[in-house]
Order: C-alpha cells, then structure tokens, then sequence
C-alpha cells in the first residue's frame, strides 16, 4: 500500500524560505494582501506566433520574493513563470493582456480591503492585440511577401482597475533621457496611481540582467534609489511603499 502526497519533512528550499520569512517579517506588511504583476504580455497572432516584448520579469519575481519574505500575502500573476519562488506565494500564469486584466482583478477583488492592499504593477502590458488570432498555423505561401497584421488596443489596465481602497504603484520604462521623466510622473494624474518606479532603458540589452536603477516618484517627493541588484532596489521600493500610507 502506498501513500501518496507530501511527505513529513519539506524540501529543503521551502525551510529556508519560512525561516527567512521568520526572520524578515514586518508588523506592517504581515498578512497584508499584494497583488503583483509581471512578464511582457504574449499577443496570439496564430497558435505558434504572437506579438511581445523584451521584459524578463525578474523585476516582478524579486519584488514577490521581497514582500514574501517579510510576510505579506502575495498574489503573483506572471507571463514568466514561477520558478524558484516560495509555494507560498499565489501565483497564476498567463498569457495575454486581457488574462493581465481579468487575473488582476479578480485577484484585488478577493484582498481586504480593511488593510489596504497594495497593487505593483509591474508587468509590462502590451498597447495592442491581433485583431483577429488565427487557428492553426497560417502558412508563408498563403501570406505572400508581405504581411499586414491589424491590430487593436488592449484594455489599459492601470485607467480601469477600481484603485479604490488600495495603493497602486506603477512602473514604468522609458527610453527618452528628455522626456523619459515627464512621462513617468504624468502617470500620477493620467492614471491616478500613488507612486511610480521609472526606469530610463539604453537599448533592448537593458532587460534581462541582475541589476536596474529607479527612481521613485510621489505626488510630493523623488528619490533616486540608485543602481543595485534588483533584491536591493525592491527592498527600497517596498520601504518607500510604506510610508504611502502616512502621506
């Protein structure tokens, strides 16, 4: 007769994950509902092609691992995968801007409300969609020697999500060194959301590695957290986070 399930003793992975959580946890983020999301969003354009871009996620992955670790009760929804992170991080996978959207709403939907949660909006969401997604796998010879693909645009996430009761930080990557800035904090007013993490990008080689610098921005105040390894900077991300509350 054989049993089937987990056994008695967890892996050890899952050890050091709740004795680091022990050890890290906050009175203010403990049992407070956050919802993150991350990944560049796959647009279907047949059933093997699809329209993306260059996000790694790993921004969004550190940041669960973060609030994780200092005992927050995190709804990760991710087009990137969720390996290597705690089992007791939600975590729900998906492809596509209007998942993005259904996921995080319903994910907020389910968070109490009596200690306000917290949106990262981290995930970089595709303007727009094939119009039509194709089944099958749409041939070379049919399409000719060239190919127009109509597009239409996705439902802009941050201007439609109920914020209300929660706190919202967007990101927000930009690649202008002029106006780079300007736009990031128009997103304060343009989609009423309490605190953007912008980011200034050289080259498509900006995604993808270890490190990244952002400053915070606020409806009262700028900080530069510099350039650190990505566990670093979200640990000041999650500071600053904090103290929305008191603003």
């Amino acid at each position: 007769m054989a049993d089937l399930g987990n056994g008695a003793l967890a892996q050890p992975e899952e050890i050091v994950w709740e004795t680091a959580k022990i050890l890290l946890s906050q009175s203010f983020w403990h049992n407070r509902d956050i919802v993150i999301t991350g990944g560049g969003t796959r647009e279907k354009i047949d059933e093997v092609r699809y329209i993306s871009n260059f996000s790694s996620g790993k921004m969004a992955k550190a940041l669960a691992l973060s609030l994780y670790l200092r005992g927050a009760n995190v709804h990760y929804i991710t087009t990137m995968g969720t390996e290597g992170l705690p089992l007791g991080i939600k975590c729900k996978e998906v492809e596509d801007a209007q998942e993005m959207f259904t996921q995080t709403q319903q994910a907020l939907a389910h968070t109490d409300k009596t200690r306000t949660p917290y949106l990262f909006m981290v995930a970089a969401v595709a303007d727009y969609t094939p119009e039509s997604p194709q089944k099958g796998k749409l041939k070379k010879a049919s399409l000719g020697k060239s190919w127009q693909i109509k597009l239409k645009q996705t439902t802009d996430i941050l201007a439609n999500i109920d914020k209300k009761h929660i706190k919202t930080i967007a990101f927000k990557a930009e690649m202008d060194s002029q106006k780079g800035l300007a736009n990031a904090t128009s997103l304060l007013s343009a989609k009423n959301v309490d605190a953007v993490c912008y980011n200034l990008l050289r080259d498509a080689k900006s995604f993808g590695g270890e490190h990244n610098a952002i400053t915070f921005i606020t409806k009262e105040k700028r900080y530069d957290l510099g350039y650190h390894s990505k566990m670093t900077l979200c640990d000041k991300i999650i500071d600053h986070a904090k103290e929305l509350l008191d603003e």
